[in-house]
C-alpha cells in the first residue's frame, strides 16, 4: 500500500475520445456538464441521450469500457453533443469519474450512471443558479430505487466504542449534510474536486473509495449536501454495499482516521502505528512502511485539514440535535 504526497498514486488508465466537440470553447448552454458513467444495460442510453439533450446540457462525457464500445461511431453521429471517453484498461468508478472530470468543459459537472434517470420534469434556470451560488464540492441528489421508494442517501458519521459506522438516514430537508455522495452521484464543482484530489484510484472498493473522498472533503472544510430539486430513479435494481475491511479500509484509515488535528494542521502521531498494526493484519515491518508513508502524505497536506475525524463526527452529532 503506497501514498503519494501529493494526491493519489496510480496513474490514469489509457483511455480515447470518440466524437463531441460542439461544446469547445462554447459560453452557450448549461454552466454544468454531465458525466455518464457507463453501467449495465445499454438499452437506456439513446433515451438518456435525448433527454439530456432535452434538458439542456451540451456537453455530454460518457465514460465507457473501449472494449464493448461497438457502436460508439454511430452514437456518436446521431448525439453531436456526447463524447465517448473509451477506456484501454479497467478502471474502478472513481477513476472513471477523474477520467470525466477532467474532459469535462463546464464549471461544474453532474455524475450519474447510465441506469439511472431524471425523476422530475425538468430542472429550472433556477436551480442552475443555486448550483453556482451555493458552489458547494458536491450537491447529491435524492434518489429513488426502481419501484419509486427514497434510497437513505443522507450518510451520517458515528462512533459505536471508538469504532466507526455509517448510518444511511432519508434525506427529510433540502440541504441536507451527507458524509459522501451515495452512489458516485452529484453535482461537482469542477475546480474544488480537482484540486481535492478526487477520488483515489488505490482503493478499489466503492464504500472505502467513497468513504475516503468524503472524509477528506469535510476534513479539509467543504461541504457535501443533498438538493431535493435534484432528483434521480434507478432503472435496475441499486448497487450493494460491500463493507468488508480489505486495503482500501487500511488506507482510508491511515488517510483520514489516524490523523489528529492540533492548532492549525493535522498529525499523525507515531503511537497510532499499534492501532494501525492490529487492525492491518500484516506484519510489523509491512505496518511501519505503510504508516509511516502515509504519516508523511498527512504531514504534506497538514494545513488543509480544518478538523480531524473525531471532531467531525461530535459537531455532525451537536448539529444534529
Amino acid at each position: 500500500m503506497s501514498i503519494t504526497r501529493t494526491t493519489h498514486r496510480r496513474e490514469p488508465p489509457p483511455y480515447t475520445v470518440v466524437g463531441g466537440g460542439s461544446a469547445e470553447g462554447s459560453g452557450e448552454g448549461r454552466a454544468v456538464s454531465v458525466i455518464l458513467l457507463a453501467r449495465g444495460s445499454r438499452l437506456y442510453r439513446t433515451d438518456l441521450f435525448r433527454e439530456l439533450e432535452r434538458l439542456g446540457f451540451d456537453d455530454v462525457v460518457s465514460v465507457e469500457d473501449g472494449a464493448e464500445a461497438v457502436d460508439v461511431e454511430a452514437l456518436a453521429l446521431r448525439h453531436p453533443r456526447v463524447r465517448f471517453v473509451l477506456l484501454g484498461a479497467p478502471a474502478n468508478p472513481g477513476e472513471r469519474l477523474n477520467l470525466g472530470m477532467r474532459e469535462v468543459k463546464r464549471p461544474y459537472a453532474l455524475a450519474m450512471w447510465s441506469d439511472m434517470r431524471f425523476s422530475s420534469a425538468g430542472l429550472s434556470s433556477r436551480f442552475f443558479d443555486r448550483v453556482a451560488a451555493l458552489d458547494l464540492l458536491c450537491l447529491a441528489p435524492f434518489l429513488a430505487s426502481r419501484s419509486g421508494d427514497l434510497v437513505p442517501t443522507a450518510l451520517a458519521p458515528a462512533l459505536e466504542r471508538q469504532s466507526l459506522r455509517i448510518l444511511p438516514l432519508m434525506p427529510g430537508r433540502d440541504a441536507a449534510r451527507s458524509l459522501f455522495p451515495f452512489d458516485y452521484a452529484g453535482i461537482y464543482a469542477r475546480k474544488k474536486f480537482l484540486l481535492s484530489g478526487g477520488f483515489d484510484p488505490s482503493i478499489e472498493n466503492p464504500h472505502w473509495q467513497l468513504l475516503d473522498f468524503g472524509f477528506r472533503a469535510w476534513l479539509w472544510g467543504e461541504e457535501i449536501r443533498l438538493s431535493q430539486a435534484l432528483r434521480l430513479e434507478y432503472l435496475e435494481a441499486a448497487p450493494a454495499t460491500d463493507t468488508t475491511p480489505d486495503d482500501g479500509y487500511k488506507r482510508f484509515w491511515l488517510k483520514n482516521l489516524a490523523p489528529m488535528f492540533r492548532g492549525d494542521h493535522a498529525l499523525t502521531p507515531p503511537g497510532r502505528l499499534w492501532s494501525y498494526w492490529r487492525r492491518s493484519g500484516g506484519s510489523l515491518f509491512a505496518a511501519r512502511a505503510e504508516f509511516r508513508e502515509a504519516a508523511e502524505w498527512v504531514r504534506d497536506n497538514r494545513y488543509r485539514f480544518r478538523l480531524d475525524a473525531s471532531s467531525l463526527v461530535d459537531l455532525w452529532e451537536d448539529e444534529s440535535r
